[in-house]
C-alpha cells in the first residue's frame, strides 16, 4: 500500500469534530429552550425533555470520551438515573448501582471485542 492511500484511508476514518460540535450545541440550545419556555403541566412536555436531554448528553459524553459506546453507557445511566429522579425514587443506592452496571458493562463490553 502506497503512502497516499494509507493517507486517503486515514482521512476518511477520521471523525468529523465541527458537525458534531454544531449538532451537541443545538441539541444543548433546544434543551434549554424546552426547560425555559415549556410547561411542565402540558403531555408530552416530560418526554421530550428527557429525549432531547439524552441525544445532548450522548452526543457531548460521546465527544469528549472519543468513544460512542462509552458515551452511550454513561448517557444511558445519567438518563436512567434522571427518570428515577423525577419518579421519586433517584437515592444514592440507585445511583451506586447504575455507576456499578455501567462500570461492568463497559467492561464486559471492552473485553468482549
Amino acid at each position: 500500500m502506497r503512502k497516499i492511500d494509507f493517507r486517503q484511508k486515514q482521512i476518511k476514518l477520521r471523525k468529523k469534530f465541527f458537525p458534531t460540535l454544531i449538532i451537541t450545541v443545538f441539541l444543548w440550545l433546544l434543551v434549554g429552550l424546552v426547560v425555559y419556555f415549556v410547561d411542565p403541566e402540558n403531555y408530552g412536555s416530560i418526554p421530550l425533555l428527557f429525549f432531547l436531554f439524552f441525544l445532548a448528553l450522548l452526543f457531548t459524553l460521546s465527544t469528549l470520551f472519543a468513544n460512542t459506546r462509552r458515551g452511550l453507557i454513561a448517557t444511558c445511566s445519567i438518563t436512567v438515573f434522571l427518570i428515577l429522579r423525577y419518579l421519586g425514587v433517584g437515592n444514592i443506592i440507585n445511583f451506586l448501582l447504575l455507576l456499578g452496571l455501567a462500570i461492568a458493562s463497559e467492561f464486559y463490553f471492552s473485553r468482549s471485542e
